[in-house]
């Protein structure tokens, strides 16, 4: 079996991380220096969200802007022409089914159609060519039974059937996390310094970001200069090519959305572990911070079709009932066709989840899908992270520094916010920005190693020093 030899427990890559962002390690022979900085983010960033970051913790005024993140988040599905709920599941966490709607699987359909009917459901059409014919959506005709659906569907699982409510996949998961300060840019080396500074890692290596987009602005400092930028969709194809985050949209308010960025910040930690992979970026996810579980399983069927050797999704919900995703189990039946019929596979990454618990978040708990925890910036676990025999690695979640957007923040979702200029960076915590430090490192590994995705996958599973609860951690970028 290929691996990394000479090197520490959860250390793949050494040390090689810890300060070039910042100009920190010496360039290669011949290389421009890249300016020096400050070897760390901002001091005490993850302290200060402490009590955000506590499960079921903090103050009224915590309390409040975790209403106004989930307040946003059903604003913005209202916006597409549906209703959201807030429905706690048996674990006391937030779950956001569609109001009204279902999910089945066609043969459960024909089971089950005449006391579907006989509840007030019909079916409607899908919208999502990827997934046609493999999944049938149902809607209540009756907005009085809309949103009285849970006991029908207790009752048709409890029975062995596939159904389950349809459900929006959200970027959070939990706490508020937000980006800091951007005065940090102007010490960040430029795109070419960094790239001067080390080996052409990932290169030839497709890296698909499933995510809110990428911002349309093209930063002069060359970070993510080379992700294509798709403005319009094409009507012909279903419309879902675009991959512009709109930063101000859910609503258009003259600030940024609550998780507005978020793309061009998980793109931005790729480029940095890989920065010769090709990154590309599908949006399945609007700024607001959700994106129905259909949307985000036919983001992955295109991403797999489209060649993405390493696939990220930052995103994640736990469900009603602990059951799987319908759509996403639906949509790894479709990815592993089409590796079949291609000779080779794709390896799919998730982030864990900020839950706070061992409860599975789909889709990294499918046994086929990456999942990855966040640690401290010391490898040490968080009591924020999802966690579990299901995750499979884990890495630094707390301080992370990446590209960012030019915005302003809305105070109404965090305590000090910022303004944003043009070349930002910021910080972020969540197990949204450890796990494309791993589909960063899985690229890196391919070319590094010459092995392909899944003998990348071991020799860093080999590498990885094992945490209980997180899987194995790996040493990657630094976190504050």
């Amino acid at each position: 079996m290929t691996r990394f030899r000479d090197r520490g427990a959860g250390q793949p890559f050494g040390a090689e991380y810890e300060q070039r962002l910042t100009g920190g390690s010496p360039p290669r022979r011949g290389a421009e220096s890249a300016p020096r900085g400050t070897p760390r983010p901002v001091v005490g960033y993850a302290e200060r969200l402490r009590a955000d970051l506590s499960p079921g913790g903090g103050g009224p005024d915590v309390l409040a802007r975790r209403d106004a993140v989930v307040g946003r988040l059903q604003e913005g599905w209202s916006s597409r022409g549906g209703e959201l709920d807030v429905v706690r599941n048996r674990h006391g966490s937030d779950v956001f089914p569609v109001v009204g709607e279902l999910l089945v699987a066609p043969s459960t359909w024909q089971d089950v159609r005449a006391e579907v009917e006989a509840a007030g459901l019909e079916q409607v059409d899908l919208g999502h060519p990827e997934l046609e014919g493999r999944i049938v959506r149902l809607r209540a005709t009756d907005p009085r039974r809309a949103r009285r659906l849970t006991g029908l569907v207790s009752s048709l699982r409890s029975r062995g059937h596939a159904v389950s409510p349809s459900y929006v996949t959200p970027l959070g998961g939990g706490p508020i996390m937000k980006p800091t300060s951007g005065a940090f840019a102007p010490q960040v080396a430029s795109f070419r310094e960094y790239e001067a500074s080390t080996s052409p890692h990932g290169q030839g290596v497709v890296v698909a970001v499933i995510d809110t987009g990428v911002t349309a602005e093209q930063r002069t400092d060359g970070w993510l200069g080379t992700v294509a930028r798709v403005a319009v969709d094409d009507p012909t194809d279903h419309g879902d090519q675009s991959n512009i985050d709109p930063l101000d949209a859910e609503p258009r308010d003259g600030y940024l959305d609550v998780y507005a960025g978020h793309g061009t910040f998980v793109a931005g930690i790729v480029a940095q572990v890989a920065p010769a992979a090709e990154i590309r970026l599908y949006k399945a996810v609007g700024p607001g911070g959700a994106g129905s579980e259909l949307d985000v399983a036919c983001a992955l069927i295109r991403a797999v079709r489209e060649g993405a050797h390493v696939v990220n999704l930052s995103l994640g919900t736990q469900t009603l009932f602990d059951e799987p995703s319908l759509a996403l189990g639906i949509a790894l039946d479709v990815v592993r066709e089409i590796e079949d019929e291609r000779g080779w596979p794709s390896v799919l990454v998730s982030s864990a989840g900020n839950y706070g618990d061992d409860t599975p978040t789909w889709p990294a708990a499918f046994g086929r899908v990456i999942a990855v925890g966040g640690l401290t910036a010391d490898l040490r676990p968080t009591d924020w992270s999802s966690r579990g025999s299901w995750v499979d690695f884990s890495a630094v979640g707390e301080g992370v520094l990446s590209t960012f957007v030019r915005g302003r923040q809305n105070p109404v979702f965090g305590s000090d916010p910022q303004d944003f200029g043009a070349n930002a960076f910021a910080q972020w915590v969540g197990t949204s920005f450890a796990a494309p430090q791993v589909a960063g490192a899985i690229a890196r590994t391919m070319t590094e190693l010459g092995v392909d995705g899944p003998q990348a996958v071991h020799a860093l599973l080999a590498a990885g020093k094992p945490v209980a609860g997180f899987g194995r951690a790996l040493q990657i970028l630094p976190g504050a």
